[in-house]
C-alpha cells in the first residue's frame, strides 16, 4: 500500500495547486482507491455512460481513449479519484475547483491523459445533474441537452487547442450540473445574481435610469484598468448614496460609459429596481446563429414562462448580461 502524502502524490502528477480541503478527504480517498481503483478509469463507464444518460456520445471514443491511458498513470489515476471524490461535495465544489490547477501536457505538445482528465471527473456527476433536472420536471429534451456537458466541454477546448482532445471549462460546468443553466431559443440562461457595477431604478412613466455603484471610474467613464482605461489621471469614484428624499449617484450614459455629474432621483418618483447580489437571470450567448432583437425578444418571453413554471420560488429582479460583445470599443 502507497503512503504517499498528498503533496507528494500532486508532485507526481504534475499538479500545482489544490484546495487545503483535499487534506482532509485525501486518506479516505486513497483508501476507497486502494480497494476498488478508479472505476472511471475503464471504457466501460463511458458506454454505460452513454447508454443511460446519452452523454458523451460525440467524443466517447475520446474518454475511452484518455480512461485507458490515465490508467496506465498511477498518479493521474488517483488525482482523478480524489478529484471526482471532492466533486462529490456539492457545497464545496465551486470553490475548490477555483483552488484547483489541474494539470498540463508539457508546452507544445498533446498527453490525453493529462488534457482529458477533468472531462472524465465531468461524466463522474451525470447521475447526480439528472437527479436534479428530473427532480424539478425539466422536459426530457431539455435534460438530455444539459447532460451533454462532456462533450461541450471537449468541443470547447477543441476551438481553442485545434483538432487535438482534452476538455475545457469544468468549473463552468458546474452550473449546468446544478440545474442553473439551460438553453432557451437564442441564448442560454443562468439563475443566478446580478453582478453589475450599478444599481437600477425605474419611474412612474417607466424609465429606467442606473447609477454607478462600488466603481472606480477612468475620466473618460469607462472602468479604470480595463484595457484602453488604465491611466488615473482624472479617475474618479462612484458608489450610489441614499437621502430621506433621493437616491444619488453617477449616472450611466447609453454608450455604457458613466458620466461625472452626479445626480439625484427622488424617492417620489423613483424606486430601486435591482442591485448587485439580487436574484437575476443572466443571460450567456452561444455562438450560433444570428443575434437580432426579434430573436433575443422570443427568448425572454419563453424564458419567463419557462422560469414561472419550473423554478416559481426563483424571485428574481431582472434580466442581466455581461458580455464582452458588449464592449463599445466593438461598435
Amino acid at each position: 500500500m502507497r503512503t504517499e502524502t498528498i503533496s507528494e502524490l500532486m508532485t507526481r502528477a504534475n499538479c500545482t495547486g489544490y484546495p487545503e480541503r483535499w487534506d482532509e478527504i485525501y486518506d479516505e480517498a486513497m483508501a476507497e482507491y486502494e480497494q476498488n481503483g478508479c472505476p472511471l478509469t475503464d471504457p466501460a463507464y463511458y458506454d454505460a455512460c452513454e447508454q443511460k444518460y446519452g452523454a458523451p456520445s460525440i467524443y466517447k471514443e475520446a474518454f475511452c481513449t484518455a480512461a485507458i491511458e490515465i490508467g496506465k498513470n498511477d498518479a493521474l489515476s488517483r488525482l482523478l479519484a480524489l478529484l471526482v471524490r471532492a466533486l462529490q461535495d456539492r457545497e464545496y465544489a465551486f470553490s475548490d475547483l477555483k483552488d484547483f490547477k489541474a494539470p498540463k501536457s508539457p508546452s507544445g505538445e498533446h498527453d490525453i491523459a493529462y488534457d482529458m482528465l477533468t472531462g472524465l471527473a465531468s461524466c463522474s456527476l451525470l447521475s447526480y445533474c439528472h437527479g436534479v433536472l428530473t427532480k424539478r420536471g425539466i422536459p426530457e429534451d431539455m435534460v438530455r441537452l444539459v447532460l451533454m456537458y462532456p462533450d461541450s466541454g471537449v468541443s470547447e477546448y477543441r476551438k481553442r487547442c485545434g483538432d487535438a482532445n482534452g476538455f475545457h471549462l469544468l468549473e463552468w460546468f458546474q452550473r449546468a450540473i446544478e440545474g442553473r443553466i439551460y438553453r432557451i431559443g437564442r441564448l442560454e440562461i443562468e439563475l443566478g445574481t446580478f453582478k453589475g457595477r450599478a444599481v437600477v431604478f425605474r419611474n412612474r412613466e417607466g424609465s429606467v435610469q442606473a447609477l454607478a455603484d462600488d466603481l472606480t471610474l477612468h475620466r473618460s467613464g469607462y472602468a479604470l484598468g480595463s484595457k484602453c482605461y488604465e491611466d488615473e489621471e482624472g479617475s474618479f469614484a462612484a458608489e450610489v448614496s441614499e437621502t430621506a428624499d433621493a437616491f444619488c449617484g453617477y449616472p450611466f450614459r447609453e454608450n455604457g460609459s458613466v458620466s461625472d455629474q452626479k445626480i439625484s432621483l427622488p424617492k417620489s418618483e423613483w424606486e430601486r429596481v435591482i442591485a448587485r447580489g439580487d436574484a437575476a437571470i443572466c443571460l450567456h450567448i452561444p455562438p450560433s446563429g444570428h443575434l437580432d432583437p426579434v430573436a433575443v425578444d422570443e427568448t425572454l418571453e419563453e424564458t419567463k414562462a419557462f422560469v414561472d413554471k419550473y423554478f416559481p420560488e426563483f424571485a428574481y429582479r431582472g434580466f442581466f448580461c455581461g458580455s464582452w460583445l458588449l464592449d463599445p470599443q466593438l461598435e
